[in-house]
């Protein structure tokens, strides 16, 4: 097997690993008055990330060139929402497990996008920016909304 689909394959498996942990932290409710609540969309916040992460490995197997710049964004989303919560501005409700396992994913997904090691598409510095700028929208959206 390339190396190329062994990353994309970790990446969906790691993606759907936190989606299972997600759903067991999940309350679901049948009242109509919580479906308007912040914490109870919040709660579905986490699922987004490992989305993109299902996308960047499916990506990845599928050798699309969009796969360094969709590595980026995922790469760039969870350095900002670490560091964000380091610096105190916000808490990330991902757990001490799954912020390891993207920790793990946003530096290989970001080593791989930057050094294009399969010969996708090269990421230019306009799509570097977009990148972060993406990322920084999605790290604060996310939990500011």
């Amino acid at each position: 097997m390339e190396i190329r689909k062994f990353i994309g394959l970790v990446f969906l498996v790691v993606s759907l690993i936190s989606i299972g942990i997600f759903i067991t932290q999940t309350e679901f409710s049948n009242q109509i008055q919580v479906w308007i609540s912040y914490e109870y969309y919040m709660q579905f916040a986490p699922y987004v990330i490992s989305i993109m992460l299902f996308y960047c490995g499916l990506y990845l197997i599928t050798n699309n060139s969009k796969s360094n710049f969709a590595m980026a964004i995922f790469g760039y989303t969870i350095f900002e929402l670490v560091a964000l919560e380091r610096l105190g501005i916000l808490s990330n409700n991902l757990g001490t497990t799954t912020t390891l396992l993207f920790g793990c994913s946003a530096i290989a997904a970001l080593w791989v996008a930057h050094a294009n090691s399969f010969g996708l598409k090269r990421l230019s510095i306009k799509e570097i920016l977009l990148s972060v700028f993406v990322g920084a929208i999605e790290s604060t959206l996310l939990y500011y909304l």
